[in-house]
Parts: structure tokens; sequence; C-alpha cells
């Protein structure tokens, strides 16, 4: 896997952030129940970014 593909993912992973972030700040949660999964999903969302990032630094660092 390269580099590439895996800072492609996190641009795509920080898009499904933001477009859940932002459903969430316009309060479009039907309710507490709801609010807390979307929560719970960007929260996850956020550590696999953080997989994919480090990853791909790692990766970039063993290639020089």
């Amino acid at each position: 896997m390269s580099s590439d593909l895996l800072k492609y993912l996190s641009s795509k992973v920080q898009e499904d952030i933001k477009a859940l972030s932002d459903d969430l700040s316009l309060g479009k949660a039907k309710d507490h129940g709801e609010y807390k999964f979307y929560c719970g999903i960007v929260r996850g969302l956020m550590m696999a970014n953080s997989l994919f990032e480090e990853t791909a630094r790692k990766m970039e660092h063993d290639e020089d």
C-alpha cells in the first residue's frame, strides 16, 4: 500500500467527518440518542484518520 493511497483515504475520511460535523452543528439529529450515535461515528472516523496519517508518515520515512 502506498502512502498516496493512505493520504487519499485520509482526505475522504476528513470529508465525511466534516459532513457529519456540519449536520450535527445544524441540529439535524432527531434526538439525543441519534446525536450520540453520530458523535460515535465521528470519533471512530477520527481514530481511523489518525491511523492513516501515522502510517503514511512512517511509510514516507522508511522510503527515505
